[in-house]
């Protein structure tokens, strides 16, 4: 697996065969198996989730181990959102589909990251960090930080917008196709991922090398990217 600004996985999910309910800040995939996330954004019309948060540890610390395995955790979370819009809107478009965007936004250090992810081409998934901005909490310092923390979040609003839009499309084509009764191609068949269930216990020390770092040649090639 790639650890950079760009993942490309390939038939790669958490826990199960897409989310079938949700509980708020918990995914409930199966009877005995959960994903707990610090926080989650719903699609007013769907009620599906389009963002997840992960913050790891207190502001200013930098527990590498931590971090990595929130960031994985979150990109299965992000793989199991994509599969279960595919469950939802199984006959609509895949170049629709390819076109929509899932949010993570996670908090380390002293900065918040936001990650999307999409389906590229069948059983491919990509995940790319789409900004980064540093947490504006010293007074003397907001003319450096506080506006690029709101653009932040500005940005984040919009490509929020964009995501529901893209519910609505998906919505209204899987409602002509199966209005239509003809043989629709179902998107389950490109949108399929594999089921990996990470433990903390477990897999903490696994994954902490692995952790979200920029590709090179980026300047800013980092742990706390």
């Amino acid at each position: 697996m790639v650890s950079a600004d760009m993942l490309i996985l390939s038939r790669m999910c958490y826990m199960s065969y897409g989310i079938h309910h949700y509980n708020r800040c918990c995914y409930k995939i199966v009877n005995h198996y959960k994903y707990n996330a610090d926080g989650i954004i719903k699609d007013n019309q769907s009620d599906l989730e389009i963002l997840l948060t992960e913050v790891s540890s207190a502001f200013g610390s930098n527990e590498v181990g931590k971090i990595s395995f929130d960031h994985y955790k979150a990109m299965f979370g992000q793989l199991s959102m994509l599969r279960t819009v595919a469950h939802l809107y199984e006959y609509a478009s895949f170049n629709t589909f390819k076109q929509l965007k899932v949010h993570f936004v996670h908090g380390h250090g002293t900065a918040i990251r936001h990650w999307t992810m999409s389906v590229q081409s069948p059983e491919i998934f990509v995940m790319n960090k789409e900004q980064k901005v540093e947490v504006p909490v010293k007074f003397a310092q907001k003319d450096l930080y506080l506006l690029e923390f709101i653009e932040f979040y500005n940005s984040l609003a919009l490509a929020l917008r964009d995501t529901t839009e893209i519910l609505t499309q998906l919505k209204q084509e899987h409602k002509e196709a199966k209005a239509s009764n003809t043989n629709c191609k179902s998107l389950l068949g490109s949108v399929d991922p594999v089921i990996i269930r990470l433990n903390e216990g477990k897999h903490l020390g696994t994954v902490a090398d692995e952790g979200p770092m920029s590709v090179p040649p980026s300047p800013d090639r980092d742990q706390n990217n």
